[in-house]
């Protein structure tokens, strides 16, 4: 009301404030919390995933990598405000590309998943991809990652290296980036989500951005030289990209700091 002391405001908006402050405290407490078995969940639940497939890039031979690496910043980075109105496209490729340089958390609003959101807004998460691909191969060379690795090895050679492998699962947050090289020069991603060990291999459950709603199951056998991905394809898991792992650390460490 207004009076010679000036403006109050009324306990029902001071209740109304107070409500939304401990509202919005409450959700930042739950996020900064996760746990990694959290961050598993969400890893399998397909409306956490990025809702069409592998597509585009340079001479439309896809853009597998970059898809894998914005799968796991979404996976880690985005939350959700399904009651406020959804963004213009603008301000979505601002909310994309915020993902793709991992810096910082956002909320995405108008949206209660990222599978909605990158169904609605496709043609800017796919020219964001595109982008990406483009920087990491003209400025930074990543393309040359897919020319060292082998698709098959001597049994004996592929056992520690898988071992290497599941001991990087191990010690390595949720969502595991992996180049799979095939044979010759082309490779592919993949996101291990889980990786088990028995007495006669390794199981390993993960997101290929071909099938990307879909959590597929790969075997490999002790004496394997490869490991088969597809009826006619093949290929050996090398592990990258855990520098992405750091930056996205330090955006969830930003913003739980603050928040």
């Amino acid at each position: 009301m207004n009076n010679r002391h000036g403006w109050r405001p009324s306990l029902y908006g001071c209740f109304l404030l107070l409500t939304l402050f401990l509202g919005l405290s409450a959700r930042a407490s739950e996020f900064c919390s996760r746990s990694d078995q959290d961050l598993l969940s969400k890893f399998e639940a397909p409306e956490n995933r990025i809702a069409f497939q592998n597509d585009g890039g340079l001479g439309n031979g896809g853009v597998c990598w970059w898809h894998s690496r914005l799968q796991r910043s979404a996976i880690y980075l985005t939350q959700y405000a399904p009651s406020k109105p959804r963004p213009t496209e603008t301000e979505a490729r601002e909310l994309v590309r915020k993902l793709v340089f991992f810096t910082q958390v956002v909320e995405i609003p108008g949206y209660a998943n990222f599978s909605d959101f990158s169904k609605d807004f496709q043609p800017v998460l796919q020219k964001e991809l595109n982008n990406w691909q483009l920087r990491d191969g003209f400025l930074y060379q990543q393309w040359i990652r897919g020319m060292y690795g082998r698709a098959s090895m001597p049994a004996a050679t592929l056992a520690k290296h898988m071992d290497r492998l599941y001991n990087k699962f191990l010690h390595s947050k949720p969502g595991l980036w992996v180049m799979a090289q095939l044979p010759g020069i082309p490779s592919h991603a993949l996101l291990f989500i889980g990786m088990s060990k028995s007495d006669t291999g390794y199981h390993m459950r993960l997101i290929d951005s071909n099938y990307p709603v879909i959590t597929r199951e790969l075997d490999y056998h002790f004496g394997d030289r490869t490991i088969q991905l597809g009826d006619n394809e093949i290929f050996t898991p090398y592990p990258g990209f855990q520098s992405d792992l750091t930056k996205i650390e330090a955006a969830l460490q930003s913003y739980c700091r603050t928040n």
